[in-house]
């Protein structure tokens, strides 16, 4: 990925010179797009919104804080530096994915903004996914074949091979579209690692697991069963010529999951 670093006023921003030619200060502003876009933008999932620029399909997440904490500071974090910022990591790691051929969206740019010399906020763009559900929405509607659980099993598993650690992989985070591709999207706080230990293979899988089960519990209808757990798992588990020869470590954490 090649990209351009720009400064505007307190705002330190990345472009990805593959899609954008220069930086449009306006591309960030929520409101300005919610206003003359009216019929194209939507509140997406959580802090996202869908627009079109330039003829392109965006998507604007805006970085909002969780849990406890959340409810006291919205979308302030702690300032260490630019490079360190959430979003700044988070769009050069969609650029290390997609140079590696991994299925996550393209990145578009980025904005870490000094609110005061202790603080930042930020936001990302991204490309947005065609005629893509989430994982979770699908499965409300519709049973999967074991084939397609076998292939979500397959992509994590190429993700893994890379060592890539999405402390998020939940059901919302995995897409899939209507010609059968399937992508993991939202990689805030996730890394490449480094290292021999290899735990957080099985946190991801086990984060899954719990995220089907606690949808499984909250919809009325929802096509999921311990069957299909099993498909995923024999996708993340087939050997193939993306992956290590040796599969040794990822049946003895797949044997750990309920």
């Amino acid at each position: 990925m090649q990209y351009k670093h720009y400064k505007d006023k307190n705002a330190s921003v990345l472009i990805n010179q593959k899609v954008l030619a220069d930086y449009q200060p306006g591309l960030f502003c929520r409101e300005t797009l919610a206003r003359e876009q009216h019929d194209t933008c939507s509140r997406g999932r959580g802090n996202v919104m869908f627009y079109e620029h330039d003829s392109l399909q965006l998507v604007l997440k805006t970085y909002h804080r969780g849990g406890l904490l959340g409810r006291m500071i919205k979308n302030s974090y702690l300032y260490s530096g630019t490079e360190r910022s959430r979003m700044w990591r988070e769009f050069l790691l969609l650029g290390q994915m997609r140079d590696l051929g991994l299925p996550v969206p393209r990145p578009v740019a980025t904005r870490c903004v000094r609110t005061s010399p202790l603080c930042y906020q930020g936001d990302l763009i991204t490309e947005r996914i065609a005629d893509a559900q989430t994982l979770a929405e699908v499965l409300s509607e519709k049973n999967l074949s074991d084939t397609t659980w076998e292939a979500i099993g397959r992509i994590i598993q190429r993700f893994h091979h890379h060592n890539i650690d999405h402390t998020d992989l939940n059901a919302c985070n995995i897409l899939l579209t209507r010609s059968g591709k399937i992508y993991l999207i939202d990689f805030d706080k996730c890394a490449i690692r480094r290292g021999r230990h290899k735990g957080w293979r099985r946190d991801n899988l086990n984060r899954l697991r719990r995220s089907l089960g606690k949808w499984e519990q909250r919809e009325a209808t929802f096509h999921f069963n311990k069957e299909h757990w099993q498909a995923l798992q024999r996708g993340y588990s087939h050997p193939n010529t993306n992956t290590p020869s040796s599969s040794e470590s990822r049946l003895s954490s797949l044997r750990s999951l309920p």
